[in-house]
């Protein structure tokens, strides 16, 4: 029995934070359409970690999105 491996397009953004009071909140609001598959705030490093399964989206407008959040900063997306 042979099992079929099944490719995801996964779309990495990770961006520098500076204020994070209620930051997880405004992200979350903002990315309710997107498959979220992970979703990470580093306290340690003011790094944010966002993993979108699927393809079809425009991942600069959702980068744009993040930047406009109070903040984030430094907005990458890596598709892979």
């Amino acid at each position: 029995m042979s099992i079929a491996t099944v490719e995801r397009t996964l779309t990495v953004f990770t961006a520098t934070v500076v204020e994070t009071t209620g930051l997880l909140a405004r992200i979350a609001v903002l990315l309710n359409p997107y498959d979220v598959r992970e979703l990470s705030l580093s306290l340690d490093d003011g790094m944010l970690r966002i993993v979108v399964e699927g393809n079809g989206f425009d991942a600069g407008r959702v980068a744009a999105r993040l930047e406009k959040i109070v903040g984030v900063l430094e907005v990458s997306a890596a598709v892979s």
